[in-house]
């Protein structure tokens, strides 16, 4: 039986059991395991709420399109530079990305439904799980490095969709007017941070399931205008007609086959990171689901559905402009509607997508500010300060693309592929001790009989009758050689799917690339700002200057 100790709330001893000599390591881990085993009757009842009021929890539906929009359209119109930049190497750098990003995501996700089992409690840290986890594992100390790291790769992700969006409006009005009506996105920045005020004020992704919903329908139409808009510059019709290419055309015009150098690599990487990076927000989709378990496949469905709209969206830029490409797809486009439409629903979407982005960051500083969960003005005057904040910042650095290589090579490194496998290894560890726990408390239960109790783990090699007689099944006849190459095919399968779910040698090797990377990147980002920092103050500054002089 189990009873708690006077030597503390945590410790937990077994009567009649006197554990062996241990380190102080050992003693920790079986304390915290022991720990685990008796908040598993505290576990607090399931009402769909989680503390975040009376909406219901998100289907894998729902939760899929919540990926969908926090990828947003960077991926449609911010990302085909960056590959088309690196030639074909493009092709395998992003899909090595997105591999390891799914795999990371998967066992970040696993964690917290290990946590979840461990100790139930952990429930009530809802609106900070990455956090929770990293104190579950490594310590406090672990989960303040990790709470610092998500805010500031939070809310630095959201100052490149100010200044797209403000920049867009800026485009749109010179496209409409011929270049007659320029009203700087250095004041388009501010008319936005006003109009995003109200929409941040929502609260957890679970209560917005219509901003989700407009977001994915914004970014499908994006993309299809935008092919629209790449085909007609591409195609002409003549006097007879007949559609055909235009004269200054040359498919693929300047894309090198040939290695391109590293800094091409290292800013593409930088860049694909950052807008394929979902991890901060990732557990707080998660702890919003029906079922947990699912996130992993919610991840994949989502990443699909924005690999493709942007694989073909890379593909058409590629084939008309080439090398000659922008950073922003749309700048290069050509006056029309489809274009105008484009610009003004790309804007719209990077202000939904900030809403639900800036969720986990917002909910940790109303935590540690001591705000209410439900909606008070406290809550508004905090998310205001802060989108002002990301709007004073955005007038300080005009250009999205540096900003998006800084935050992607250098903060999201660790939060996707260093942290994730680091944790999970240490939670199989914990979860082996738990199970440990618990088939010693079973052995040890004097109340039940021998005879009478059942195996908590049942063997796959059956069990020894009460006489000693062998109760296993005898083996079944001899396959068909058909069926003995599928059984062991799906045996290997089998055998590398764990290998990919838990082997310590993938995620070593996952540590290990986020660490070379992460370390590159930041060096070059370093030096490519220095290189670059006069530009950082051009064009707002400039503007503050001619208004002050008149």
């Amino acid at each position: 039986m189990m009873f708690r100790d006077k030597t503390g709330p945590d410790l937990i001893t077994f009567r009649g059991f006197t554990p062996p000599p241990a380190t102080d390591d050992d003693l920790l881990e079986q304390r915290r395991a022991c720990s685990m085993l008796a908040t598993e009757s505290e576990k607090p009842p399931n009402d769909g709420n989680d503390g975040h009021g009376s909406s219901p929890n998100l289907s894998l539906f729902f939760a899929s399109l919540c990926v969908i929009d926090l990828f947003g359209v960077f991926p449609i119109v911010a990302l085909p530079k960056s590959i088309i930049s690196c030639g074909l190497y493009g092709i395998p750098l992003v899909l090595l990305v997105i591999t390891l990003q799914i795999y990371t995501a998967t066992v970040l996700g696993r964690c917290w439904t290990i946590a979840e089992k461990l100790d139930p409690s952990i429930v009530r840290k809802n609106r900070y799980p990455y956090a929770a986890i990293a104190e579950f594992t490594y310590g406090k100390r672990m989960s303040v490095f990790v709470t610092v790291l998500l805010d500031m790769t939070v809310f630095g992700g959201g100052i490149p969709n100010l200044l797209v969006a403000s920049q867009n409006l800026q485009l749109l009005g010179s496209k409409l007017t011929g270049g007659e009506f320029e009203f700087s996105f250095c004041y388009w920045l501010m008319l936005i941070g006003m109009f995003l005020c109200p929409i941040m004020w929502l609260g957890s992704p679970k209560n917005m399931r219509p901003l989700a919903s407009i977001s994915v329908i914004i970014c499908s139409s994006v993309a299809f205008l935008t092919w629209l808009s790449i085909g007609e510059d591409t195609f002409v019709t003549n006097v007879n007609g007949t559609v055909v290419p235009r004269d200054d055309f040359e498919p693929f015009k300047g894309i090198e086959l040939g290695m391109p150098s590293w800094i091409r690599l290292l800013k593409a990487y930088g860049i694909i990171a950052f807008q394929f990076d979902i991890h901060p927000m990732l557990l707080t989709i998660q702890v919003d689901m029906e079922k947990k378990r699912k996130i992993g496949k919610a991840v994949f469905l989502g990443l699909m559905a924005t690999c493709t709209l942007s694989t073909v969206t890379t593909v058409f830029a590629a084939y008309r402009y080439g090398m000659d490409t922008t950073n922003n797809v749309l700048q290069i486009l050509p006056k029309s509607w489809p274009l105008y439409i484009t610009i003004l629903l790309v804007t719209l979407q990077l202000c939904l997508s900030s809403a639900v982005g800036n969720s986990a960051l917002f909910q940790h500083v109303e935590d540690v500010l001591g705000a209410s969960r439900d909606f008070t003005i406290k809550r508004c005057v905090i998310r205001s300060s802060l989108v002002w904040l990301a709007v004073l910042i955005a007038e300080l650095l005009p250009r999205f693309d540096v900003v998006m290589g800084i935050i992607g090579g250098t903060l999201t490194g660790p939060l996707i592929f260093i942290l994730p496998p680091l944790f999970y290894q240490k939670m199989i560890s914990l979860e082996a001790i738990y199970y440990q726990e618990m088939e010693r408390i079973q052995s040890r239960d004097t109340l039940v009989s021998t005879d009478d109790r059942e195996p908590l783990f049942p063997s796959d090699y059956g069990s020894i009758g009460p006489q000693g007689t062998d109760t296993r099944q005898p083996p079944p006849p001899t396959l068909h050689w058909m069926g003995d190459c599928f059984s062991i095919c799906h045996d290997r399968f089998q055998q590398f799917c764990r290998f990919l779910y838990s082997d310590c040698i993938l995620s070593g090797a996952v540590i290990l690339f986020g660490i070379g990377a992460t370390l590159i990147s930041t060096y070059y980002n370093i030096f490519d700002v220095k290189d670059i920092g006069t530009q950082f103050w051009g064009s707002c500054a400039a503007n503050i200057t001619l208004v002050s002089d008149l």
